[in-house]
């Protein structure tokens, strides 16, 4: 697990790639002080962490998202146990900012309108769906009809107006 989170940690840019040669991933101890330093820059600002995804660890914005405009073309496999989890955590006022943003892909067509699509996060939209929440906290990624054709292959839309 500390070998991908090596690579998870290079791959968004929060350490920097070893020279060549030199090995690609550190001891549980060494990795543990770069999580720690990764998490919290010198001004006390909270930084990107391991609980980001790829996508949106630069982003810092979250917004609330109306569960009807998302669109979730891929059909989700659920574990149940974690998505009535998931519910009372939400349904919980004061645990519901422990659940993180899903990441919405965010495309503009070519007339201007918006599409959000979303791939991850199929628990948590699934929870938020069976408790009839109206929006859900997102992270808006801006996207291409490239980047969504990279998710659906051939079965993408052409074009979006």
């Amino acid at each position: 697990m500390n070998f991908i989170k090596q690579f998870a940690l290079q791959a968004s840019g929060r350490i920097a790639a070893p020279p060549s040669g030199q090995k690609l991933w550190a001891t549980q101890q060494q990795q543990q002080v770069v999580i720690k330093s990764s998490t919290h820059s010198g001004n006390g600002k909270h930084m990107a962490s391991l609980d980001n995804s790829v996508h949106s660890a630069g982003i810092e914005e979250v917004h609330n998202v109306p569960m009807s405009v998302i669109k979730r073309p891929i059909p989700s496999v659920l574990d149940e146990m974690k998505v009535q989890s998931l519910m009372a955590t939400i349904d919980a006022e004061t645990d519901a900012d422990k659940v993180p943003p899903v990441d919405i892909l965010w495309i503009t067509g070519s007339e201007g309108g918006n599409y959000y699509f979303s791939f991850g996060g199929c628990h948590r939209f699934e929870a938020h769906k069976r408790l009839n929440r109206e929006t859900i906290k997102a992270k808006l990624v801006r996207s291409t009809l490239g980047d969504l054709y990279h998710y659906m292959g051939s079965s993408a839309p052409k074009y979006l107006a």
